[in-house]
């Protein structure tokens, strides 16, 4: 994942105007597994870069990208309009059918812990990829 890529993570945590604890540890935990230092992940919380085109990234890493975008949305217990906005937007541009963010929000809000069987899912989700 690039720093621009983990920027996406941090336009949605912003898009509602509060940032919440559980948020940042996410964006954070995400930037980690993805071999960014702490100072590459607090840069993009300061810089606002624009989002390329993302339609050349492999299929396992728009998928990538697309749970982590819904994990995110879903970490303060709260959905808001901008979120949904933001997401739908993000999904398009990834080059899936619109139906993949529902398909995706019922999944993981269905498992309270956050740790559904990714690669089950992605198998169902890559469906929705537009050829």
């Amino acid at each position: 994942m690039s720093k621009s890529h983990l920027n996406i993570l941090v336009q949605l945590a912003k898009v509602d105007g509060i940032v919440v604890q559980e948020e940042v540890d996410l964006i954070n935990e995400v930037g980690k597994a993805n071999g960014m230092s702490e100072e590459e992940i607090a840069s993009c919380f300061e810089e606002e870069l624009p989002i390329g085109d993302l339609s050349s990234l492999t299929d396992d890493k728009k998928y990538d990208l697309i749970y982590s975008i819904v994990q995110l949305m879903k970490i303060d217990g709260k959905l808001y309009n901008e979120e949904i906005k933001f997401c739908a937007k993000m999904s398009a541009k990834l080059g899936y059918e619109e139906d993949v963010l529902f398909e995706l929000m019922l999944k993981i809000y269905a498992d309270p812990d956050l740790c559904a069987d990714k690669e089950s899912l992605k198998k169902q989700i890559q469906e929705f990829l537009i050829p």
